[in-house]
């Protein structure tokens, strides 16, 4: 069914596309940057996954009823939270005057200190994944990985100004390399492989790339970046055969290397059933279940809570949706089916949930890009900004509390580190100088 409904999201999916190169290109917001790393995303789970969904008719697990009446009423949804989410990001000065306060003197270190830290952090990383916290297994699984994504963005960060450094070269394929094994065992999900993948671009891209010409920036920084989306693509197939699984380093890689990237890409750019969730709970929220107003602002708090001294915590709503939706055919008990920004704003307050989140997250995520925009040269503020990339990727997707607290405990438990590095090792430099930040036209 191609109707004006469909043709709409696939225009501001487009726009937005278009929005992201040109203030890329003209260096108004960084090409690479948290809030980019988000909107690919919500492109692809909130516009283009919907839109194809509409378009087939073929709703994958959920019975949409009314897809005409539902599509419309998606469509407004996304158009506003689109546009109040850009509003907030670029308009409103909250957090940006936040990040100004901790705003640091221009500093440096020797890159073969920053490769020792690489190591130093892997080890503690494979020592939290391995050897958990007890009562503290899930926490300490996240830091390990943002561990893993840090080491990585590191690695990118000193290979990218010593190529031809052999040891250099070595070292830092085998921190990639170890970073990859911690991101790859356990939980068999995308976020970790594309935190540490796509850390290391971020490390590249904010030591070199960024300081290119527009056209040289571009070709210097999309091998790293096209690498990235054939990795994804290949676990997705993978984890396809797999969903909801676990998995080990070495089984990941072997069932990678033989994995379809043609289908892994096409289902990974579909955003498989989320955009079908998505409308689902437009059709269901609020005249079958009862609104669950701003839930997800709520348990943001909540998830800091073990669960062992609150047995009987709240779960998020994409993890009761498989019974809410009477999934057939899955472990309904086990499997989480998240229906994206919109579908949780849907079922926690409607229009008011969508103009609160997309201020929320447009703040959020503006103060991440800030606080790399107001320290363009340390490397210990710039790196522990790569450990967001992976969660912000799939922040539009999946639980946006838990996402969202674990971007920030990743963030915190990463900077601290480097803070006491940058204390001991850092040394301040020639103050530089910045161009105020460009307001959107």
């Amino acid at each position: 069914m191609i109707n004006s409904t469909v043709v709409a999201l696939f225009s501001i999916a487009t726009a937005l596309v278009f929005l992201m190169l040109k203030q890329g290109l003209s260096r108004k917001v960084d090409l690479f940057s948290a809030r980019n790393m988000y909107l690919v995303g919500f492109i692809i789970y909130q516009l283009t996954s919907p839109a194809l969904a509409l378009q087939s008719e073929n709703f994958t697990y959920f019975r949409v009823y009314f897809p005409s009446d539902t599509g419309k009423q998606f469509l407004m949804m996304a158009a506003t939270f689109v546009a109040i989410f850009l509003f907030s990001y670029q308009r409103i000065g909250l957090t940006p005057w936040a990040a100004s306060k901790l705003k640091f003197p221009p500093r440096e270190t020797n890159d073969f200190l920053l490769l020792g830290l690489a190591v130093f952090l892997i080890v503690l990383g494979m020592l939290l994944r391995f050897m958990p916290i007890p009562n503290l297994a899930a926490p300490s699984a996240q830091v390990s990985i943002a561990f893993a994504a840090i080491s990585s963005a590191i690695s990118g960060w000193v290979w990218s100004n010593r190529r031809s450094n052999i040891p250099v070269v070595v070292l830092a394929a085998l921190i990639v390399a170890a970073s990859l094994v911690i991101a790859l065992t356990g939980v068999f999900g995308r976020r970790p492989l594309l935190a540490v993948v796509m850390g290391f671009a971020w490390g590249v891209y904010h030591r070199r790339a960024r300081l290119m010409s527009p056209g040289k920036m571009i070709l210097y920084i999309s091998p790293f970046l096209a690498a990235a989306a054939i990795a994804v693509a290949a676990f997705t197939a993978a984890r396809s055969h797999d969903f909801g699984g676990q998995s080990e380093a070495k089984g990941a890689i072997t069932k990678m290397m033989g994995a379809n990237i043609k289908e892994g890409m096409k289902s990974l750019l579909g955003g498989q059933a989320t955009g079908s969730a998505s409308l689902w709970a437009v059709e269901q929220w609020p005249d079958r279940f009862e609104q669950r107003y701003f839930y997800s602002l709520r348990y943001m708090a909540m998830w800091y809570i073990p669960r062992f001294m609150w047995p009987d915590k709240p779960e998020p709503l994409g993890n009761d949706i498989a019974k809410l939706a009477d999934v057939d055919g899955v472990n309904q008990d086990a499997i989480t089916l998240p229906p994206g920004v919109l579908g949780y704003a849907r079922a926690e307050g409607g229009y008011w949930a969508v103009i609160v989140y997309a201020l929320f997250f447009g703040q959020f995520l503006r103060f991440i890009d800030e606080m790399v925009r107001l320290n363009p040269t340390n490397s210990f503020i710039i790196l522990p900004a790569a450990v967001a990339t992976g969660q912000a990727f799939g922040l539009a997707r999946g639980c946006i509390a838990v996402f969202t607290d674990l971007i920030v405990l990743g963030f915190i438990s990463t900077y601290i580190i480097l803070f006491i590095a940058d204390r001991l090792f850092g040394k301040k430099i020639a103050q530089v100088q910045m161009n105020p930040w460009p307001q959107m036209q």
